[in-house]
């Protein structure tokens, strides 16, 4: 099913949503004309800090409940564009699909809060309005959008329950020098990590996620580490024994936007109902899953080995670079370049490694840790060996 989900994916993607970050109109716009569907439900269950209505959508009036929510923190929005898709998907017709709509409205109960932080969306921060992170607030619940979410999740009772996150674009499969484009996590709901029931259900679909994406995504698919806390709505939700899948999207080299995390998103999510409903993920083992390695922090950017440091002098390091993001005068994402670190690099992989190691320094100004640059220029005697500036418009494409 996800094969062929991911080759029609251009007739159910949702072209208004381009951007991460895309204007509160347009998300109510989106919210208005999903509750005028009548395959799905629309209401309203609560408001965030600042007012904002938190709004579920419901799809089907099956047995089997299953709920979802993305951007509990605001800045990261790659999976509520895939659910965008995922709705214009099941409101679709007569395009080769209608059976699996079919079996999906008939056997499972979908819910969905697709933007649970809209005060952090509008800021296009992690945190809510408070200052809080939600993920750090399971059981305080001193946010009010905390005690939204847990007490929608208790009314639902579900069976399985998928976490939707935006993860650090520069994590690392293992120590390996591939970036990680999708992680996955059958959370702990104990300090034992034991394999209960619901860590079972959770573990088996992320199996099943594996193995319909490794393909195409080749030493690209790590895991989180699988330490318990409490405070953390996977691991609480697990210990509550709601079947919880943690989904996160990290990067894919220049794709800033994500697109095609957005794309594996949508069409793993819907696979994963499909396989839900029709109960084909109990045949599936845990062997895959278990054999992923963990997420760590080992690429950078760009990595400028033994590098000069500053002009007429000897000095030379690596030099790591990356991509800091912030938000312009218009609103938009917008990008900058800092240095990460210096000295020796050989721990990192780069996104882009350069040997410098002939390159000349001609600023008069010394390269520094922290240092935030829209350009950086070294020679090879008379020619421009590097410029920093390509890679902005590498990144701007």
């Amino acid at each position: 099913m996800y094969q062929n989900l991911f080759n029609q994916y251009e007739h159910f993607k949702e072209s208004r949503i381009y951007k991460r970050r895309f204007s509160e109109s347009l998300w109510y716009e989106l919210i208005q004309e999903w509750s005028q569907k009548d395959v799905f439900e629309v209401s309203e269950i609560g408001k965030t800090f600042e007012e904002r209505p938190i709004h579920q959508v419901r799809y089907g009036q099956g047995p089997i409940r299953i709920c979802a929510w993305s951007q509990m923190h605001g800045d990261e929005a790659t999976a509520t564009k895939a659910l965008a898709d995922i709705f214009l998907f099941l409101s679709q017709k007569a395009d080769g699909f209608d059976e699996l709509r079919q079996i999906l409205h008939q056997n499972i109960s979908f819910y969905v809060i697709p933007r649970l932080n809209g005060d952090g969306a509008a800021r296009w921060t992690r945190e809510t309005a408070l200052g809080i992170d939600m993920n750090r607030d399971a059981q305080s619940l001193f946010s009010p959008e905390a005690k939204i979410l847990s007490d929608w999740a208790d009314a639902i009772q579900p069976t399985f329950a998928f976490n939707l996150h935006d993860q650090n674009r520069l994590y690392s499969v293992g120590s390996t020098p591939h970036q990680t484009h999708i992680a996955l996590l059958a959370t702990a709901g104990d300090e034992h990590g034991t394999w209960t029931p619901s860590r079972i259900r959770a573990g088996k679909l992320a199996n099943r996620m594996y193995k319909n994406i490794e393909g195409g995504l080749t030493n690209k698919i790590a895991k989180w580490s699988d330490e318990y806390n409490s405070r953390a709505f996977g691991d609480n939700f697990q210990s509550r024994g709601y079947g919880l899948l943690l989904l996160e999207s990290g990067g894919a080299a220049w794709d800033l936007e994500k697109h095609t995390l957005r794309k594996i998103n949508a069409c793993l999510l819907l696979d994963a109902l499909y396989s839900i409903a029709t109960d084909s993920w109990k045949t599936e083992s845990m062997e895959l899953y278990q054999g992923l390695l963990t997420n760590e922090r080992c690429i950078v950017d760009i990595k400028l080995k033994n590098a000069p440091l500053a002009s007429g002098k000897n000095q030379r390091a690596d030099i790591a670079i990356n991509l800091k993001e912030y938000i312009d005068e218009e609103g938009e994402i917008a990008y900058a370049w800092i240095i990460e670190d210096l000295g020796d690099m050989s721990i990192y992989h780069g996104l882009q490694e350069i040997d410098a190691s002939t390159f000349e320094y001609a600023s008069q100004e010394a390269i520094k840790k922290e240092g935030v640059y829209t350009q950086l220029l070294f020679h090879q005697g008379e020619k421009i060996a590097f410029q920093l500036s390509d890679y902005t418009h590498k990144i701007q494409k």
